[in-house]
């Protein structure tokens, strides 16, 4: 008994530890002029990817993910197989380059990505800049969902080449101008609980009826999400205060992430609900 206890245990701390630690792109410029700004960022754990889009309002938002493939000048990630998201004004939609019947690995230039069978990606919020009039998606979804042509993500040091564009409307068309490709590196941030234990906690940890939510300090325009093991959301509020509780009583019992998160922080913890 006393081995099993030790093995839980274990198994326990170093669940804390893959939860704590997050990798990161930073946020990335890929876009901007005088009219438009187009950003992205990418945030890896062992369990979870979340993504944010910061571009023009009413205006399609891509981007791509892949590895270097040299096809005589065709962008890197824009071959037939690689995985693409577009925000087309309503969904987020898990898309592929190229269409069925098509070799991988060819040339994926000019044909409008496919729709996947499987639409992985949760949209956490959807909200606009009123200083910028930018539109911001912020997404998330297993870093390996198990289907085929959907990109691994791996929560270390990696890097990502990516291929973006927006459009001049909604309507998914040619992007003319308004496109790129860039390589970016995964690092340790700095924003993972583990290198910002003190910025909140939570009690009781398990729990079976409530989980109490308590920050060290204010978080301006904060929000708390909470997502199960298949990376779905189950739990979304915004916080006021410096102490707050939500009813789980009716949850699973499992683990949970709990991502507490503003514009410019994210804070992640593990939860159990018995």
């Amino acid at each position: 008994m006393k081995k099993i206890t030790l093995i839980i245990l274990c198994l326990f701390g170093f669940s804390n530890i893959a939860f704590s630690q997050t990798y990161t792109t930073g946020s990335m410029q890929l876009f901007s002029d005088e009219d438009y700004n187009f950003s992205a960022k990418i945030d890896v754990t062992s369990t979870l990817v979340t993504l944010t889009l910061s571009g023009p309002d009413g205006k399609y938002l891509a981007l791509g993910f892949g590895n270097p493939n040299d096809l005589g000048g065709t962008p890197r990630g824009m071959i037939v197989g690689n995985d693409v998201v577009i925000y087309d004004g309503t969904n987020l939609s898990d898309r592929y380059f190229g269409l069925e019947g098509m070799t991988p690995g060819t040339n994926a230039q000019g044909i409008e990505p496919s729709v996947d069978d499987n639409q992985d990606w949760t949209i956490v919020s959807n909200t606009i800049d009123g200083e910028t009039g930018n539109r911001e998606i912020v997404a998330t979804r297993l870093p390996d969902t198990g289907h085929d042509g959907d990109y691994v993500f791996s929560a270390g040091a990696a890097s990502l080449d990516l291929v973006w564009s927006f459009g001049f409307t909604y309507t998914i068309a040619y992007h003319g101008g308004n496109r790129g490709i860039t390589m970016q590196s995964f690092t340790l941030s700095t924003d993972s609980v583990e290198a910002t234990p003190n910025k909140f906690y939570i009690s009781p940890n398990p729990a079976h009826s409530r989980l109490n939510l308590h920050l060290t300090q204010s978080i301006e325009n904060a929000y708390v999400s909470v997502f199960d093991v298949l990376g779905k959301r189950v739990y979304r509020g915004e916080i006021s205060t410096l102490s707050s509780s939500i009813d789980v009583s009716k949850w699973n019992s499992g683990i949970y992430l709990v991502r507490v998160f503003n514009d410019n922080v994210t804070l992640t913890k593990r939860f159990v609900k018995q």
